[in-house]
This record gives structure tokens, sequence and C-alpha cells, in this order.
């Protein structure tokens, strides 16, 4: 892979108190590169030439006084070297003239020194944000490229996720020096992370297009930000151009709140009918409540459908149940378009501290965006989103510009009390809100009133001056709010499946960094409802080993036997007959076992870290544990069939 005209170089390394290892891939060629300074080399010299380059070619005992540029043809990418193997390249180069005359040993443990420090140092960078700034090489951060910091996950449940060929642990105590006997196997781990990073970075080519396109643009350094950092990137840049400040005039910036009062908050112009909502809206109104999500609830029954309002948002408590409208019947989700943003915009719910620019700006973002949509111009549109969407969230993180939690209650209180108005409205017509979550309601109704929920609706925009959006569907297998499978209007079969949509743990894909379950289970529940399709004739048929696998990752402060044999704490492993239990336990210092807890309670497992060619039919696969499991949620969602009458 090449950026900018660059090649990408993929790399990891490796820290014991005796030993460091760096291995780097050129994605070009796929040849490697390897590091070591240990007993048995000292590469240290090698080490800071490949990563770093001085020009004309000078000594690098004149690293001080040469004048230097990098390397014009590399640019290094790594999975959080951002935080971890960045910083500890770039001291080795800047202390590379004192270590040069050290022994491998003193080398080696001042490598580990920082190290130590790197990870037990949590939010505190102070002792070595030096090298975590210092840029002695170009570099991208493929951790901090696809996910925002809340969201982050270790390599290693990647290469699970992406259902990676070898999901390999190296099974040692980091604290203690390593046995020279055991660097070869350290460095074979080491090597398997740098292919798995290489092969993530392919997988998510689109998303450093996307980076490079934005830079192109709009001129900022983006290639390592996740999409939320873009989006508050270029929203950061367009307010410092309208205004004409500058970062440090606003770094400091904040709306701060110990508590807000939601009487101050609320609109005035929300009412209701109905008693119960009535009397919801004058409970909250009563409420005084601190910033986050945590806090004042109130959970109450309208209209034969559970609900939960409060500073978390609102959503509905659902049951397991099947809801298919009959010939007279429609089924429709009614959602808000971009309902944070539409707020932010339409109400001036915006940090007040910033100023009326602040929202100039967010607005004429938005009118790029809806333009740039209109052209075709997807990587605007896609920039712009992000730039919209990027705020919310920091409005209420303290650590931005932007921090302002009375912008976020006015903006969260006020949109789950404008929705309740609508389910109120859509209830007296005769509907039956299925469910409602954040900016949207499930809706079943008479086909006959159909028109009316329209200028029901229509009223509804005109007052609130937000936009509704509706998609149709002919089925929903619900088994909580957030755990359903919903079939838009006009399917037809098995090659539709893009009409089905899926939330949580019906979804039938392994998403890259959320979890996976045997998602075998999910797919045979999904074509038993839609298609028809027996449980046993999907499992039994399935050839792909994939869908039957799941994985448990332990904390560290546990250890996973198999077979009475201690092994890696993240497992990848399907339901077997022929397999033991998987267990974690505690471990002692004296190597006594205590405390177990059975991984997967029905069934023994195989463990499948390293993928083989062996055919799905030797496998011994546990079908009976797979039916049971989706015979047990089956049975939960039939005897709740949902009629509107």
């Amino acid at each position: 892979m090449k950026v900018r005209g660059k090649t990408v170089y993929v790399y990891d390394i490796e820290v014991f108190q005796n030993v460091f290892h760096c291995t780097v891939k050129n994605t070009e060629t796929k040849e490697y590169y390897k590091f070591e300074i240990s007993k048995r080399k000292n590469q240290l010299k090698e080490l800071v030439e490949f990563f770093y380059t001085i020009k004309n070619k000078y000594t690098l005992g004149n690293l001080y006084t040469t004048e230097i540029q990098l390397d014009t043809d590399k640019i290094f990418a790594g999975y959080n070297n951002l935080h971890y193997d960045n910083p500890i390249i770039n001291y080795i180069i800047d202390y590379y003239e004192v270590m040069s005359n050290k022994n491998y040993l003193s080398i080696c443990n001042s490598i580990y020194n920082l190290s130590k420090i790197i990870t037990t140092s949590k939010d505190d960078i102070s002792l070595w944000k030096k090298w975590k700034y210092m840029i002695k090489f170009e570099s991208f951060d493929i951790l901090t490229m696809l996910y925002s910091q809340k969201l982050r996950v270790g390599l290693k449940e990647i290469q699970v996720t992406m259902q990676y060929k070898n999901v390999l642990e190296f099974n040692h105590d980091w604290s203690l020096p390593l046995e020279v006997d055991l660097i070869d196997e350290m460095i074979e781990y080491n090597i398997n992370d740098v292919d798995s990073t290489e092969e993530l970075l392919n997988r998510c080519k689109d998303q450093v297009d996307l980076r490079i396109a934005i830079e192109d643009e709009y001129g900022v350094r983006v290639l390592s930000k996740d999409g939320v950092n873009i989006g508050m990137k270029i929203l950061t840049q367009k307010y410092l151009e309208k205004t004409g400040l500058t970062w440090w005039d606003i770094e400091g910036l904040r709306s701060p709140a110990d508590f807000i009062d939601l009487n101050k908050v609320i609109l005035p112009y929300i009412e209701y009918r109905d008693p119960i909502l009535q009397k919801v809206l004058s409970d909250m109104k009563q409420q005084v409540v601190s910033p986050g999500r945590k806090g004042y609830e109130n959970k109450f029954i309208f209209r034969g459908l559970r609900y939960s309002v409060g500073v978390g948002g609102i959503h509905s408590v659902n049951s397991p149940e099947i809801i298919i409208p009959k010939e007279d019947e429609m089924l429709i989700d009614i959602d808000v378009a971009s309902l944070y943003p539409s707020m932010i915009i339409e109400y001036k719910f915006y940090p007040k501290h910033l100023g009326p620019e602040f929202l100039e700006v967010y607005t004429q973002i938005k009118n790029e965006r809806i333009e740039a949509k209109h052209k075709g111009d997807k990587v605007k549109s896609e920039t712009l989103k992000l730039a919209l969407n990027g705020l919310s969230g920091n409005l209420q993180n303290e650590h931005n510009f932007c921090y302002s939690p009375f912008t976020v209650m006015q903006i969260r209180i006020n949109g789950q009390l404008l929705l309740l108005m609508l389910a109120e409205s859509l209830s007296d017509l005769g509907c039956r809100i299925v469910q409602a979550n954040t900016d949207g309601l499930f809706v079943l109704l008479k086909k006959d009133i159909y028109s009316k929920v329209q200028e029901v609706c229509k009223a509804w925009e005109q007052k609130t001056k937000l936009t509704l959006e509706e998609e149709r569907f002919e089925a929903m297998y619900q088994y909580a709010i957030n755990d359903y499978i919903a079939v838009e209007e006009g399917y037809s079969s098995s090659k539709d499946r893009k009409l089905i949509k899926e939330k949580g743990m019906f979804i039938t894909k392994v998403l890259l960094g959320k979890g996976m379950s045997a998602k075998i289970i999910p797919e045979a529940i999904e074509r038993y409802f839609v298609d028809g399709i027996p449980i046993k004739d999907t499992i039994y048929n399935c050839k792909d080993i994939n869908k039957f696998l799941t994985y448990q990752k332990v904390d560290k402060k546990f250890s996973v036997e198999y077979n009475n044999n201690l092994i890696q704490r993240i497992n990848r492993f399907y339901a077997s007959t022929n397999g033991p239990y998987l267990f974690k336990c505690e471990v002692d210092s004296e190597g006594r076992r205590s405390n177990y807890t059975n991984l997967l309670v029905a069934s023994g497992v195989t463990i499948l870290n390293k993928f083989d060619d062996k055919p799905i039919e030797e496998r011994k696969i546990n079908y009976r544990y797979y039916i049971t499991e989706c015979q047990k949620i089956i049975e939960e969602l039939k005897p709740r069939q949902m009629s509107l009458f």
C-alpha cells in the first residue's frame, strides 16, 4: 500500500527487561525487517537508521549537529503506535548517542522503564509526553483512526473479529526477563501481530483514502483520527476562520454546570393531553440534575407500552414479541432526520460561550453538506456529516472547548419530550406504538387511517421545525428494544438480504472490534422466521466454520484452563461433541488453581485459535447446542405474536 506516494511499513515492538524487538513489514514487497537488542545481538544502529533518515547520509554519531529530514519514501503504520510504539522508537532515536555507548542490558532496561511508565501512567503523560509528540518519522495509527477512545479494543480482539487465521498470545510474565530460548517464539508472536495489522490496514483502505481526501480538501491532519475527531477538527477550523481567533484563544473555554434545572431547559410549548404524560412532564420540570447520562429516570406505562425517560434519553422497555401486520394494517418506522443537529440549528441549542458565530458556522456546514450530497460529492458530504454529528458527544466532554452540559440537556430532554408528543398524537388516532428509541417510533396502524397519520406527522413537523422520515416493514421479530429483525416491504427471498434490518443479538455479520458470538444462531433464527427454513436445515447445511465460532477474553487476574493445561487468555472456539470444557480460574504464586468458572456451560469446546484445512464434517460440531440456543429464543418470541386488535 502507498499513501501519498510513500510505501507503508507496518510495525510492532515487544519490550522486556533484557530484550527489545521490532518487526517491520513493507506492505508493497512483503519483506520483513527485524531488529533485536538482546544477549544474542545488538541492532540498535540498524533500527535507528531504518526509522530515521539523515540528510546527505551523515553519520549517526553526528545526530544532533547535522541538518536532518524525515525519510521521504516511508510512512509507518501500527496499532496503538501513537500511544506506545512511536514514543519508544522516538526515545531510542533521541538517546541513540547515549545508548550506543551502553551494553545491550542497559539499553533494554532503559527502554523497559519507559515502557512501564507509559503503560501505568493512564491519562498522565507528563513524564513521557516529550517522546509522544516528538516526530522522528512519519506515521499513522490504525487504532485511533477506526475507534474513538471509549470504543477501542486490543489487537487480539481485532484478530478474532476480523476472523484472522491465527489468534496468538505470548504467554509470559512481561514484568520478568525473557529467557534466551524463548526469544524466537516471541519474535513469531511479534510477526503475527504485524501480519494481522497489515490485514487490518488492507481492510480499512477506504478509511485511509477518505482521510487523505479530507486532508487535501481542508488542509488538516486527520490520518490518525476517528470520525468524531475528524468532525471536530473541521468544525474547529471553520469556527476559527469565522471568528479570526486562534486555537489558544478557545482552548480553555467551557460552560461548566454542576447542577441543571430542567424547568429552564424544557421548551415552553411542550404539552400533553393525557394525564399520564402531563404528570411525566410536571415531574421532569421539578428536577435539578447533574451533567451526564446517569441520574434522573422516570419509568411509566402509556397506552400499553412501558417507557423510560430522563437524562439518558427515551426508550421503551420491550418484551419478546412478533409483529406481523394483517392485511388491513401497516407497520412503519418514523424517524426524526438528524435529530440532534437539527435541534441545535432550529432551537439555537449551542454553547453560548462560543457566541452566535458558532451557530452560523454549524448551520453553514449543514447547508454545504446538503449541497454536496445533491452534487454527488461523497467525500465532502461524508466529511461534513462527521462535522455535524461530532458535536453532540463533545458538548458533554469536559476536555473539549465546546463543553456545555446545559446545552446537552436542552437537546436530550426536549428531543424525548417532542417524540412523546408525536407518540401521544398517533396513539389518539388508534395507532399502537411498538417501540420508541431516541429519535424514532415503530408504529402499527390500520391502513384506513394512514392519511390521518400523515396529517399528524405534518402538523408535528410544522410545530417542531423538525423533519420526519418513514420506512415500511412487513414483519418485526423483536426480542428487546435494541435486539430485533425487521423486514422491509418488498422482501421476496433470501436474495433481498439488504431489505432486512438487523439489530443487536440478531446481527448476522461479525463487526470489526464489536465482539463475536456464533453467527449461525441469528442466521438460523432469521431464516426460520423470514424464509420459513427449519433451524436444523440452516445449521446442518452450513459449511463455514467461522459461523460457529465465538470467543472469550478473560481479565489478566485470571488464567484459562483447557484439558487440564493453562493456555492463553483470549481464545476462539466452537461447541463440539468431543472437546473438553473451557474454564477460567485463579492461579496463586505456587501454581495452585482455584475458583473455576465454566466459560461455556452447555457444551465442551474445541479451540480454533489457528485456522486449518480440516473439513467441517470432521470437526465434531455440537449441532444440538446451536439448535437448542436457537430454540430458546424462538420459544420466547412465538407465544407473544402481536395483533393490533
